[in-house]
């Protein structure tokens, strides 16, 4: 059993109301003066009218999107304008596929800005790890001075966290 409740209908302003039917091979400009969650009403002049039968299945294109509708009721309105109401079908806009290489990022907004900060700190301590561990083996040996710095720094925070250090 299927459930079904009458769609809340909301009028579209003139700035969103293009539209194009598609026809067999022919597109005609058409406006779309109401929607509903599953129909769009159509305004379109007389010689398209005579085109769309009741029962007919044309294709309609509304803001970018493309679905395949029912002509459900036709009507005569005002200004030599017939007013077509559409059943959805289906939509048949295809999905954008956005393809890219395996090395690729992809393109995000970032909400925080990036700090390089870590990343230089590390790049540092890399250096004079690159720098001092040798000195600490003993075999190719660097300034006297860094590793004497180095290792009085060392000390100390032993010795803050509470690490006694045997020399």
């Amino acid at each position: 059993m299927k459930d079904t409740s009458p769609s809340y209908r909301c009028k579209v302003s003139s700035e969103n109301s293009r539209a194009s039917l598609k026809l067999g091979w022919k597109t005609y400009p058409v406006q779309v003066f109401e929607i509903s969650r599953d129909s769009f009403s159509v305004r379109v002049p007389l010689a398209i009218a005579k085109r769309v039968s009741i029962g007919s299945e044309p294709k309609l294109l509304y803001q970018e999107m493309l679905w395949k509708v029912l002509c459900t009721q036709k009507w005569v309105g005002e200004n030599q304008l017939v007013e077509l109401e559409f059943q959805q079908v289906a939509e048949l806009t295809p999905p954008k596929v956005v393809f890219q290489s395996v090395g690729a990022t992809a393109r995000q907004v970032q909400a925080i800005p990036r700090d390089n900060t870590l990343a230089v700190a590390t790049v540092v301590a890399f250096i004079l790890m690159v720098l001092i561990l040798p000195a600490w083996g003993g075999q190719w040996g660097t300034s006297d001075a860094i590793c004497t710095a180095v290792q009085t720094v060392w000390d100390t925070l032993g010795q803050m966290v509470g690490l006694k250090r045997s020399t």
